[in-house]
């Protein structure tokens, strides 16, 4: 067991070195206007990190990739055609969103000519991002997938099979919440103060484009599949 949990810092420390994960915080935290609420990006990262874990460790991911798998082979045009539909639909809203986006950004211009405070995402976005993130990451995260197949050969109960990845978690975003108080720190300075302001103009638009984006490789996606 000792070893097991010298396995589970090491792993998670080097995994924790993540460089895109704190470059994407620091952008995330300098378009805030409400700091705190960075919280709620580090919380999607590590639920996420525990849920997919779970799922890894006891098979219900490729249990669902398995699923999935049978229902395109077996219903490919319901499926694809369902998948093209969803991305035609998210599309759209991300093209509705830009559009409503600049028309309230250039509105809000004309009525003022001066600087304005970051804009605040809201909390569930945040959570969603971290939780996706954490989702994209995982598919070249071999330390944690390593340290999952060690915890697997001991064969451990539940309790501690979630303890161990909860303490895994905790290591992995640890550099993300020092990140945050550090943040705090040296904000209120000349170079953050800049940072800041151009988030603040790219933080409205970071929503409307990814939906736009989920939604054209959908449709790609599903369409290659269908031809």
């Amino acid at each position: 067991m000792i070893g097991l949990l010298g396995t589970a810092v090491t792993a998670s420390f080097f995994d924790s070195l993540n460089p895109s994960a704190i470059a994407q915080q620091m952008l995330i935290q300098a378009m805030l206007k409400k700091k705190r609420h960075v919280w709620f990006f580090i919380l999607g990262i590590g639920l996420a990190n525990i849920v997919l874990g779970i799922g890894i460790y006891y098979g219900v991911v490729a249990w669902i990739s398995e699923l999935l798998s049978n229902l395109a082979s077996n219903y490919p045009l319901y499926t694809y055609g369902a998948e093209t539909a969803a991305g035609i639909l998210l599309l759209s809203l991300g093209a509705f969103l830009i559009f409503r986006t600049r028309r309230i950004n250039a509105s809000a211009e004309s009525a003022e000519n001066t600087a304005k405070a970051p804009k605040s995402l809201s909390p569930v976005s945040l959570f969603i991002m971290g939780a996706a993130f954490c989702g994209v990451e995982l598919t070249s995260a071999l330390p944690y997938f390593g340290f999952l197949a060690i915890l697997a050969s001991y064969e451990l109960v539940f309790p501690f099979v979630l303890s161990f990845i909860i303490l895994y978690t905790f290591i992995y975003a640890l550099p993300l919440i020092l990140l945050y108080f550090g943040y705090n720190k040296i904000q209120g300075t000349k170079a953050i103060k800049k940072l800041e302001f151009v988030m603040g103009k790219v933080a409205s638009y970071i929503v409307p484009v990814v939906i736009f984006l989920v939604g054209a490789y959908m449709i790609y996606s599903g369409m290659i599949a269908l031809i």
